[in-house]
């Protein structure tokens, strides 16, 4: 069985919808690599490395689970990475899946900033919930799964 994120958006021709799917892949690659190590971008880095302490407070924090905040970062921008790689070479169902993990660490960190008191900065994790969501649901919000 195949499945197709890229078939989801099924108004745009085929070499467009790559594009898409790449770019949007390639963003959280490097949104991941920036979380994880300051090799691309040290000033990125630096300020999501100090936002982790606070995401860390918020989920799982307020379940009493105390959980370190580098650890946190560190894993959270290995999922990034490594979805945004399956989203890119993969059309299996792990691209899905990938897909999935994507749109709700978006909607996590989202609701993680807005807890904080950090609303504004909010705006690029929703713009990366809105393209993954184009993603997910596509055009005519269904997933198409093809055999």
């Amino acid at each position: 069985q195949h499945y197709y994120i890229t078939n989801n958006l099924s108004k745009m021709g085929l070499p467009i919808r790559r594009m898409f799917v790449v770019s949007v892949s390639l963003y959280f690659i490097y949104m991941g690599v920036c979380t994880v190590t300051p090799i691309l971008n040290s000033g990125l880095h630096s300020e999501l490395s100090s936002s982790f302490s606070g995401h860390a407070k918020v989920f799982p924090g307020r379940f009493g689970v105390h959980l370190d905040p580098e650890l946190y970062r560190f894993i959270f921008g290995l999922i990034e990475i490594v979805a945004g790689a399956l989203i890119i070479i993969g059309e299996s169902v792990w691209a899905v899946y990938s897909v999935w993990a994507l749109l709700t660490m978006q909607a996590f960190l989202c609701l993680s900033l807005y807890s904080q008191g950090e609303s504004t900065k909010c705006i690029p994790n929703l713009v990366a919930l809105n393209l993954i969501g184009v993603l997910a649901g596509g055009s005519h919000g269904q997933h198409h799964k093809i055999d």
